[in-house]
């Protein structure tokens, strides 16, 4: 099953919902259907007698409006108009070739067995030839002296290329006054234009498999914010993009035109309500039955789980969260997953697709987040988005924020959810950026400084447990006293260094420690940086109070015959977990001294 096979399967499970709105959401377009954004509401009554006009605020424009084949591909120099709402050079007598095209065509639906009360009103009323006085006296558009367009803007749209759409009072029985939301409306149009449509010859369809008249254009705007790209498009007939493999477009294979337009409205819609545009990349998943899913935004893991301190809580949370959904699907059923992005300006291209079963889907899920997750100062225990973990390796600082290109961001944001789906290795590359970046703390602010070590950690303690030489959890989220690894051991010594120079510092004082300035030469010659460190310690050590002096003396110690224990080349370069071995001594300490802290506050307030 492909993208397109699995888009028709969603809609005709979800058919019941064409055509009908829901607060909030984007709604699914029956066939032969499009939704535009209006511009202009005019209100007639069943004679067609014009009683208002107002402008359409841009938040409410979404207007569902019937289409032809033609007329949903146009281009700004083609007069192929729409059958009901439609641009003003449409529907007035400025338009001329276009204004006839468009009273032409609404007017065999007036005529014909599917006609509708509302087609015939707005025929009525577009006939009269009043609808540019009718807008300008309710204060809509403005006129010239000669009756033309004034060089006027509704919503940033010029008043010839406002979209028009249609209110009929008072409302038929069991329908919307609204032409954009009666379900009767759209299905007389589905009857009519298949009408149309009836004397074409009849073709196998790729994506049914039943024989169907065949598409000759395909719908657009599949995703928004490329809304001219198309995922099948073969119209180049003069560069002959085919040449040498097909005499015509129909030889590479018949996509049918109801398959095509209920797969494209299907996946329209998912994208719209269930997708997650990165880097200009839309991704999405979804199940082809409809059921719910965590949303692609679940990967920020802000909007689902709520803060927790501890692993075991935020594992119980996690997995709530997950089996909440799990509850509603079975086993064997289908998870879609893509990514769509727009090569061209007039091409969609499909950079992702994958199909899982929905217990591999949140087996995965759980996996990942499970696996590459870490305890931080302010926001507990917690999982870094996989938008922040590219900024982190490939970004660049401005001001106060990371930021990355878009073209880095979609691609290595597809990378990660290979590696959450596919259960694969994290790129290496990516371990060595952020690596290298969270071993330059002076290149950035205090707060990046922080969200690139925490991100740093999370990635290398997943990556080196993962796919390490051993098959078992080496790397904990906790301070392993027991951990006699080189890289790491050199790290918790820096972690001392700072903290022992950070004990002296006064409330107000900024500056650097030594460590911190020193950490990107430590971590390409740790012994050579070390000496330099313990030598410039001394003079801190002795403003310390004794036991505090004692205290982290003893764990230096400790740490190096740890270290001159079992290693001999001890100023190669440090491993990536010497950066889990810091963040863990200086986490142990810094909590040691909250509690001493709060302890000498218990004591206080006793006396």
């Amino acid at each position: 099953m492909g993208l397109l096979q699995a888009a028709l399967r969603t809609y005709e499970s979800q058919a019941h919902l064409a055509g009908v709105p829901v607060e909030g959401k984007e709604t699914l377009t029956p066939i032969s259907h499009t939704i535009q954004k209006a511009q202009i509401e005019i209100i007639i009554d069943e004679d067609g007698s014009f009683r208002e006009a107002k402008p359409v605020p841009k938040a409410q424009s979404r207007t569902i409006i019937p289409v032809t084949e033609e007329s949903a591909g146009r281009t700004s120099g083609k007069g192929r108009s729409h059958p009901l709402s439609d641009q003003l050079q449409y529907l007035s007598p400025i338009g001329g070739d276009k204004h006839k095209a468009y009273l032409e065509l609404l007017g065999r639906w007036a005529q014909s067995e599917y006609s509708h009360p509302k087609v015939r009103a707005v025929l009525r009323y577009i006939q009269g030839g009043t609808i540019l006085k009718d807008l300008c006296a309710a204060g809509v558009i403005s006129l010239e002296e000669d009756g033309t367009l004034a060089g006027g803007k509704i919503e940033g749209s010029e008043y010839e290329k406002c979209l028009v759409r249609w209110r009929v009072m008072p409302p038929p029985e069991r329908g919307s006054s609204a032409c954009w939301e009666d379900q009767s409306l759209f299905e007389a149009y589905i009857s009519f234009y298949h009408s149309l449509q009836s004397g074409e010859e009849l073709e196998y369809c790729v994506l049914c498999g039943e024989r169907d008249i065949p598409a000759q254009s395909h719908p657009k705007g599949v995703v928004s914010a490329n809304f001219g790209a198309k995922l099948i498009s073969a119209n180049d007939g003069s560069g002959f993009t085919y040449r040498g493999r097909f005499a015509d477009t129909s030889q590479t294979g018949s996509v049918g035109y109801t398959a095509s337009q209920k797969a494209h409205s299907a996946l329209r819609w998912v994208a719209a309500n269930h997708g997650v545009v990165m880097g200009g990349r839309t991704f999405l998943w979804w199940n082809p039955g409809g059921k719910p899913l965590p949303s692609p935004d679940f990967l920020s893991m802000e909007s689902e789980l709520e803060q927790q301190t501890t692993f075991v809580g935020y594992k119980r949370q996690l997995l709530d969260t997950l089996s909440g959904y799990q509850l509603n699907l079975k086993d064997q059923d289908d998870v879609i997953v893509a990514a769509l992005d727009a090569a061209t300006t007039g091409r969609l291209s499909v950079t992702y697709y994958n199909e899982l079963r929905a217990n591999d889907f949140f087996l995965r899920l759980q996996r990942w987040y499970l696996s590459c997750c870490w305890e931080t100062r302010y926001k507990g225990m917690w999982s870094p988005p996989l938008k922040q973990i590219v900024r982190c390796a490939y970004g660049t600082q401005r001001e106060n924020f990371i930021e990355v290109d878009d073209r880095i961001l979609r691609e290595h944001v597809q990378r990660l959810l290979h590696c959450i789906l596919d259960c694969q290795k994290i790129p290496h590359d990516m371990v060595q950026a952020l690596v290298s970046k969270a071993s330059c703390p002076l290149a950035y602010k205090p707060g990046n400084r922080e969200l690139l070590l925490t991100t740093a950690c999370a990635i290398v303690r997943k990556y080196e447990n993962e796919f390490g030489e051993v098959e078992k959890e080496v790397w904990t989220l906790n301070l392993d006293e027991n951990n006699h690894n080189r890289s790491y051991l050199f790290g918790r010594l820096l972690a001392v260094a700072e903290q022992v120079e950070r004990s002296t510092y006064s409330l107000d004082e900024k500056r650097e420690p030594n460590a911190i300035r020193m950490q990107s030469v430590f971590s390409q010659r740790p012994l050579y940086a070390w000496r330099i460190l313990e030598e410039a310690l001394n003079p801190y050590y002795q403003r310390l109070a004794p036991g505090l002096r004692y205290y982290y003396r003893n764990i230096t110690q400790e740490i190096t015959e740890n270290l001159l224990a079992g290693n001999s080349d001890l100023d190669k370069k440090l491993d990536d977990v010497y950066l889990l071995g810091y963040y863990h001594q200086r986490s142990a300490m810094t909590k040691k001294k909250d509690k001493n802290v709060t302890e000498d506050e218990s004591n206080e307030s006793a006396k």
